[in-house]
């Protein structure tokens, strides 16, 4: 049942209140494509839409972490031998918001990222692996699949962002270590004004966790011309104001829809937080309905 927004407990909140953030940062390698988060005026959009297999996921100090990501069209068919490239954001310490992104193939990013595909296969598939991190070490995830991008490389921001969070059982603050989230879909075009219904989903390794505190914070709509911070909205904070809380099911699942942009080529980020008995389930996420 939705009741008003709370925020979430104190000495967690103020520990990770930055989580999730994507302020506008000096980039160490430049993108060469468009920067722009959603087509390019006068093509046809190929991506409609990307799902991902988790959202946000907690990972054991010093283990890898993947991700596997599926685009379709709009018939629903894979998108196939599409160009996938990934940004990755560190937050490093807990708190603090991406100061750099690095993308894929650069060599920055080769201490973060273990191996990732250039291209969908025949399923439309595109997966990466993000090297092993110490505790306390959080790194969220852009991608541009095709002509959707949930990043925009000129502001060093994202409107669609996945996360994970390294930990151990003994780490304050307390993260369950194999809880993760999945958001259906992660990022998906819609038409001006479309209701696109969100389904969101926590897990553990014991399987749905009920009765989770989930938090929706519908970020104001941003164009591809927009400045793109933290400020504006871009991956927004943990203050999460002006947002909705529902209860997750037996299934550990809510659905929520969100009104896509009105504005044509606008991008729409929707920030998720969820939590379980004062503790996170997982890391900050985004997802990201476009305007095309």
């Amino acid at each position: 049942m939705k009741k008003t927004l709370l925020l979430l407990a104190g000495g967690l909140s103020a520990v990770i209140a930055g989580c999730g953030t994507a302020s506008a940062a000096k980039a160490p390698s430049k993108a060469s494509h468009s920067s722009s988060m959603s087509p390019s005026h006068g093509t046809i959009a190929t991506v409609h839409e990307i799902s991902s297999n988790k959202t946000a996921q907690v990972v054991e100090a010093g283990k890898s972490a993947t991700f596997v990501l599926k685009a379709t069209t709009s018939t629903n068919k894979p998108a196939v031998k599409e160009p996938v490239t990934f940004y990755i954001g560190p937050m490093v310490p807990l708190g603090h918001g991406v100061t750099n992104w690095y993308k894929s193939g650069t060599q920055g990013a080769s201490g973060f990222i273990t191996s990732y595909s250039k291209v969908t296969n025949s399923q439309g598939e595109a997966s990466i692996t993000l090297s092993p991190q110490p505790t306390k070490h959080m790194e969220m995830v852009g991608v541009q699949i095709g002509n959707f991008n949930t990043f925009s490389p000129s502001a060093m921001a994202g409107a669609g962002l996945l996360d994970t969070w390294w930990t151990t059982p003994s780490t304050s603050p307390m993260a369950p270590i194999g809880d993760y989230v999945k958001v259906t879909p992660f990022a998906v075009s819609a038409s001006s004004g479309q209701k696109e219904p969100l389904r969101i989903t926590a897990m553990s390794p014991k399987g749905p966790i009920a009765g989770a505190s989930v938090d929706i914070i519908a970020k104001a709509p941003l164009s591809s011309s927009s400045s793109m911070n933290g400020s504006s909205g871009m991956g927004g904070s943990m203050s999460s104001q002006g947002g909705t809380t529902l209860d997750t099911n037996s299934s550990g699942q809510v659905n929520y829809t969100i009104t896509a942009s009105s504005q044509s080529m606008a991008s729409r980020p929707v920030r998720i937080v969820v939590s379980s008995h004062m503790e996170r389930v997982a890391g900050g996420m985004n997802a990201d309905i476009m305007t095309h």
